[in-house]
């Protein structure tokens, strides 16, 4: 699904919404998702996406939103994926990926809820639910200004991911010349719609890009979760977090998509967690 022009920064305002997607990458395992979304402003909503060995979701572009999914049994058979995948350009920025619920993603390897890949940037991620959700469920791969907030882990061996992969084996991706030279390039980085749109984005040399900085973790419940962090902490800004082994106050917590008690302590203990819409999230399209 594309649309939208990326020069301009106007979106398309296409989408996928309510729909049950599965049981694709049969022949062709990697690479292959069940939603490829590009160009500017797009929308995937209360889709179903389960038992796929690769990616259920991957995009390109700028100002999409990703909301209320529920992803299910993805990245099975393949390494060093994401159920929701984009990265290796900076300019993709304004992206939204929110009321998710990601369940059931194999530990076996490394598979990944979120994953923003070789320096993506600008990445907002909040409301979503990670419950047994992969062997890393984010991974922030030496980009900057990724914001998650208010999102639930649960029973996970490691929670985030950070790297400073720029600042080693990545060194050559920001070199001059290199592919993230070439493509801010190719957007006009410094010049409006997108120095406007994204202030920080006209400066991305002048802060040291193979330094990650800016990335804010702020308000997340870290439930039953052994390691929060799996990577250096001063890479990001982490606040206003809980991590508990105790109940944090769900009404089932078999099933966190039921929500949490009026008194819930995570309402005491994270200030300012919202009310989320849980009954809200996934497909309701009949089951056949």
């Amino acid at each position: 699904m594309g649309g939208g022009d990326r020069a301009t920064l106007t979106p398309a305002g296409n989408f996928v919404e309510n729909c049950r997607i599965h049981d694709f990458n049969r022949v062709e395992k990697s690479y292959r998702p069940g939603i490829w979304i590009d160009g500017v402003g797009n929308r995937v909503s209360k889709c179903d996406i389960y038992n796929a060995p690769s990616m259920a979701i991957l995009f390109h572009g700028n100002n999409h939103t990703i909301e209320f999914c529920k992803i299910t049994n993805v990245c099975s058979e393949v390494d060093d994926q994401g159920a929701i995948y984009y990265g290796r350009d900076p300019s993709e920025l304004g992206n939204v990926i929110r009321y998710c619920y990601f369940h059931k993603l194999s530990p076996r390897h490394r598979v990944t809820a979120t994953y923003h890949d070789d320096g993506a940037c600008g990445g907002e991620v909040y409301g979503n639910i990670y419950h047994n959700a992969g062997s890393l469920p984010v991974l922030i791969g030496g980009g900057h200004y990724n914001h998650y907030h208010h999102n639930i882990f649960i029973d996970s061996p490691v929670a985030i991911h950070l790297d400073n992969r720029m600042q080693n084996w990545g060194t050559g991706m920001v070199a001059p010349d290199g592919i993230i030279d070439q493509r801010l390039k190719t957007v006009k980085y410094k010049e409006a719609p997108y120095s406007t749109t994204y202030p920080f984005l006209a400066h991305y040399w002048e802060e040291d890009p193979s330094y990650p900085h800016g990335n804010v973790i702020e308000g997340n419940l870290f439930y039953r979760i052994k390691n929060i962090v799996n990577g250096q902490t001063q890479w990001g800004e982490f606040r206003n977090n809980w991590s508990t082994n105790n109940d944090p106050g769900f009404i089932d917590p078999e099933n966190p998509l039921k929500g949490f008690k009026e008194d819930a302590p995570i309402y005491k203990y994270i200030q300012g967690f919202p009310q989320l819409p849980f009954d809200q999230i996934g497909c309701s399209l009949e089951e056949q």
